[in-house]
């Protein structure tokens, strides 16, 4: 018989071996019932033999001895309290730290911290707006001279139409997001808060994607860590670009459908899922609308329930998607004068190609790069854990665990679609490649073993280290030719003076190397999510050099090609003003009016009707006005002397209207012609 107390733990009971609490040791130990459970249950010799005195199942068919202080029920055999099996291979915890305690307390505030985190690397850009110092990349001034011209032209459904060839169509959704900006912001933080708001939607969409997964707050706050602390993310908040909004229009198409397809009823998910689909599309291209589509199509099919898709939100959602995008059709056709802009805006559809016939590999090794170091946590995970239970949780996930299996279908459909995609798109496809890992990489860091968590931090450090020696060794010049020799990358003189000029990198390869001796010496690396806290300061620290010395020190070289905002909005006048350039047809159309000119002299007149100044040319050109002709003549010869040796090599009294034939005047008048332009210049 049992007692219904409940069992005393014994002497030999230690905080390591979790005797008492072994809630999360392994599955065997949940099914843990309470003594009058298992009084009730063990009615039977054998029932007994199963059951230790304490009232816990044995693991294995091994009895469990309950500890009481005299050991009365322990087995005599082995003298004491004979451990289970998840006892054994359950290592000693350490006690969590300060930094540790600290990340559970900030998985309750969630994507505030990611907030606070991204204006914390991206206020630099707001002041140097505010004072009218932000600087662009020839990147950024394109997409920013697109931006102008269709607010002045009204191109709003065909942004990039009849700009010059370096300014290529655009997709709309991008210049959509600047109006709605612009009629709120002023113009000198229009554009730096453009690109911190698009990389604050991906944030969201990444948290918000771990949270539908299923995978808890801790993992969704870690997602969204690792993804500022990234290299291919971190710059996306400096950058007025259309990726950042493009992923975060999938990233929340995802969420929906992810929460859509697994209820019964989802008038609000799948409706906006599709609308959400439809948008990306419209922001980032085909890749951003198959990828939704085609993996909510996949995962019904791995659950057996594609009938799913034929209820009548699901048919709803798709009459949105193709109703919204028949409405960009038909505006672009009924309402724009946008000649060529749907082939230049599909020419890199043309250009998709196979992944045996180019580099296919190119967007998945840029991603690879830019995910460095966390893509190095594959090594550090336990993988006979995770292919011992690999078959049970596949099966699982077909109901209990299906968002998980949902992120890994798109994940696996980005990789797939991403080797069709052409060269013009590799950087929005890395960087939805990046925030779709980014969950399954929060996941997995919380996971890792206390071995684990060491390697994969220590690997950190190591990147860390070698990225502070390059970049304390570019400011030296007997190391840096060191490295151009080492690496088979020659610099020319020009390129050698540039990167002595930048005193930025050093200070950037110092703050490295500390953060690398600190990681490895004050940081606690067996707890991943304190650890992951100082990598996130790391991140924070190094985007204010990087902001305030490095990308004004650019500025002054005119081999980066930065550019300010007054800058890039003079030439658009211009251009504006000389797109017009069609309309020089009645100009031309004009000049035949003028009267009694011989047929010779009609190429002479089309040229001068070209020059500035057009209104000597028809005075001297009238029948009417023969003493004033000489007048007209007389300076020629002058100015022949000037432009070239065969006019002075003619004779003096060659020069006299009188002994001048009548074709001569005309030969003057076309070598001059030419020279009027500069001279007006």
């Amino acid at each position: 018989m049992t007692s219904d107390k409940a069992p005393t733990p014994s002497p030999d009971a230690s905080p390591e071996s979790r005797t008492d609490v072994m809630t999360d040791a392994a599955p065997e130990t949940a099914r843990a019932g309470k003594p009058d459970d298992t009084s009730a249950a063990a009615g039977t010799p054998e029932q007994a033999e199963q059951t230790g005195p304490g009232g816990q199942d044995a693991v294995a068919g091994q009895p469990e001895a309950a500890a009481t202080p005299n050991d009365a029920h322990a087995d005599k055999s082995n003298g004491g309290h004979v451990p289970s099996r998840a006892e054994k291979q359950a290592a000693p915890v350490p006690p969590a730290g300060r930094a540790e305690k600290f990340f559970q307390t900030l998985c309750c505030l969630g994507p505030l911290v990611l907030l606070a985190v991204l204006a914390a690397q991206a206020w630099p850009d707001f002041w140097q707006g505010w004072r009218g110092d932000a600087l662009y990349c020839p990147a950024e001034a394109r997409n920013i001279q697109i931006f102008l011209h269709a607010q002045q032209d009204g191109q709003w459904l065909a942004p990039g139409a009849g700009l010059t060839a370096g300014l290529a169509a655009q997709w709309p959704g991008f210049t959509w997001f600047l109006a709605s900006l612009a009629a709120l912001l002023p113009p000198a933080l229009l554009f730096p808060l453009s690109g911190a708001l698009a990389a604050a939607l991906a944030l969201l969409g990444v948290w918000g994607l771990s949270r539908a997964a299923g995978f808890g707050s801790k993992a969704a706050l870690a997602a969204g860590l690792i993804l500022l602390c990234m290299p291919i993310f971190a710059p996306l908040a400096h950058f007025t670009g259309p990726a950042a909004l493009a992923a975060a229009l999938l990233l929340f198409s995802l969420i929906c459908f992810c929460r859509g397809w697994q209820a019964q009823r989802a008038w609000f998910y799948l409706p906006a899922g599709f609308v959400l689909a439809g948008l990306a599309g419209l922001t980032g291209g085909l890749f951003h609308l198959l990828l939704p589509l085609l993996a909510g199509a996949v995962f019904l099919l791995w659950r057996a329930t594609f009938r799913r898709a034929q209820a009548l939100d699901a048919l709803t959602g798709f009459v949105l998607l193709l109703l919204l995008l028949a409405l960009w059709l038909g505006g672009i056709i009924l309402w724009t004068n946008a000649e060529g802009y749907m082939q230049g805006l599909f020419a890199t559809v043309a250009q998709w190609h196979g992944p045996v016939t180019a580099r296919w590999w190119l967007p998945l090794a840029v991603a690879g790069l830019g995910l460095v170091p966390w893509i190095g946590m594959a090594v550090c995970v336990s993988w006979q854990r995770v292919l011992r239970s690999a078959w049970s949780d596949l099966k699982a996930s077909r109901a209990e665990r299906a968002g998980s299996a949902f992120v890994w279908i798109s994940v696996m459909l980005a990789c797939l679609l991403s080797l069709f995609m052409p060269m013009a798109q590799i950087q929005s496809v890395a960087v939805c490649l990046a925030c779709l890992t980014a969950p399954l990489l929060g996941k997995a860091l919380l996971r890792l073993p206390h071995l684990g968590s060491r390697l994969f931090y220590l690997i950190a450090a190591l990147c860390l280290l070698h990225a502070g020696m390059a970049l304390v060794a570019a400011g030296f010049g007997f190391s840096l030719d060191w490295m151009a020799r080492f690496f088979s990358w020659p610099l020319s003189p020009e390129q050698r003076e540039m990167i002595l000029s930048l005193r930025a990198l050093p200070v950037l390869g110092a703050l490295c190397l500390l953060a690398a001796v600190a990681m490895t010496r004050f940081i606690r690396r067996d707890h991943p999510g304190g650890a992951l806290l100082f990598c996130t300061l790391v991140a924070v620290i190094l985007t204010q050099p990087a902001a305030l010395m490095l990308a004004p020190e650019l500025a002054a070289l005119p081999e980066a090609h930065l550019s300010r905002l007054q800058d890039i909005r003079m030439p658009t006048t211009p251009e504006n003003a000389a797109t017009p350039a069609a309309p020089l047809a009645p100009q031309e159309e004009a000049t035949p009016s003028v009267p009694a000119a011989p047929e010779a002299t009609m190429p002479d007149q089309a040229r001068e009707t070209a020059a500035p100044k057009p209104a000597a040319q028809p005075e001297a050109d009238r029948p009417g006005t023969l003493p004033e002709t000489p007048q007209a003549v007389e300076p020629l010869p002058e100015t022949a002397r000037e432009a070239g040796p065969e006019q002075t090599t003619a004779p003096a009294p060659a020069a006299t209207p009188e002994a001048v034939p009548q074709p001569l005047p005309q030969s003057e008048e076309q070598e001059n012609a030419p020279a009027a332009p500069s001279s007006a210049n």
